[in-house]
């Protein structure tokens, strides 16, 4: 029992470490740049040893694609999705879908603007963001599928090209950029959910529909 004991507390600061790691790396990434971060600068802020850092990760490209990890296993996607395979309603699977993408944007915009900002001057990120493009449209594939189930999406739109709509509007690149342009979260999420809701299913609605 003592040896079960010491090896869960090794497991829970070895966890506790990698997370301070994580965290410390992503900001620094988003307020420096990815290219002029050290990993020593890393391990400072962090407050281990560089040693630790290399130990737990590797390198730079590798903190990305644990942070990348990190995000897309987000407890909120998985229940979101639940909730829009049951979802009936146009209205509410468009809400649940933008809301909850901001959500996940919201916690991880740091991340997604590095990855965003160097996919295209670094390959390595880059293939690292596709790959997490292909990830969101499978998860979209869902949505658009429901809507097609329950009769909600527009004549003549396929399922393949309202998974290209979902990505359109409510991918992270899309989220960043009106908020780069000074729009409030809420004033994303509203404008996305009127916008998407008639590109998919020709529907209007106020911000104050069902699911806001």
């Amino acid at each position: 029992m003592p040896r079960t004991y010491r090896s869960a507390v090794r497991e829970r600061a070895a966890a506790s470490t990698r997370a301070a790691i994580l965290d410390a790396a992503e900001a620094l990434f988003a307020e420096h740049g990815y290219p002029r971060v050290t990993i020593g600068r890393i391990a400072q802020e962090a407050g281990v040893a560089q040693g630790t850092v290399y130990a737990s990760f590797g390198n730079k490209l590798a903190l990305i694609r644990a942070l990348t990890e990190r995000a897309a296993e987000d407890d909120s996607i998985g229940a979101a999705l639940s909730v829009v395979a049951e979802a009936s309603d146009a209205r509410e699977i468009v809400s649940l879908v933008v809301r909850g993408t901001g959500d996940v944007v919201r916690r991880h915009w740091r991340l997604m603007a590095v990855v965003v900002d160097n996919a295209t001057a670094d390959t390595e990120i880059g293939e690292i963001s596709a790959g997490t493009e292909r990830l969101l449209r499978e998860r979209f594939r869902m949505v658009s599928a429901r809507l097609a189930t329950v009769g909600a999406l527009r004549p003549g739109l396929t399922t393949a090209r309202a998974v290209d709509v979902l990505v359109y509007y409510v991918s992270p690149e899309s989220w960043l950029r009106l908020r780069g342009l000074g729009w409030s979260w809420q004033a994303c999420q509203d404008w996305l959910r009127r916008e998407l809701l008639f590109a998919l299913c020709g529907l209007t609605g106020e911000p104050g529909d069902s699911g806001a």
